[in-house]
């Protein structure tokens, strides 16, 4: 009997969870930039990047596992990426509105 592995839906917790956190503080207390969040997003990559090889080392015995690459965390990942790049862009424009006082908002 094979048992399946899904990879990615760690990582997807695990950013959930990470990126989450960091827009409540941002929220509650401005102790993070939307800016500084949206730097955080190749960690994203690394992680999955990480989580796939080590699902193949650990899982390589074909005959009992199969390995199943979990599409709802990966494209949910991408999303909140996107989100954060927006958020970031966002807060940017803001800053920059508020620096050189062009309030077209």
């Amino acid at each position: 009997m094979k048992t399946t592995r899904r990879v990615g839906s760690f990582t997807c917790g695990i950013a959930m969870i990470g990126f989450g956190i960091l827009f409540l503080l941002n929220t509650l207390f401005s102790v993070v930039d939307y800016t500084e969040i949206f730097s955080l997003w190749p960690l994203l990559l690394i992680c999955m990047g990480a989580e796939m090889l080590i699902a193949n080392v650990r899982y390589s015995d074909t005959e009992r596992f199969t390995l199943v690459y979990d599409k709802g965390a990966i494209v949910l990942l991408i999303l909140v990426t996107l989100f954060a790049i927006g958020m970031g862009i966002t807060d940017y424009c803001i800053q920059y509105a508020i620096k050189y006082g062009h309030y077209y908002l």
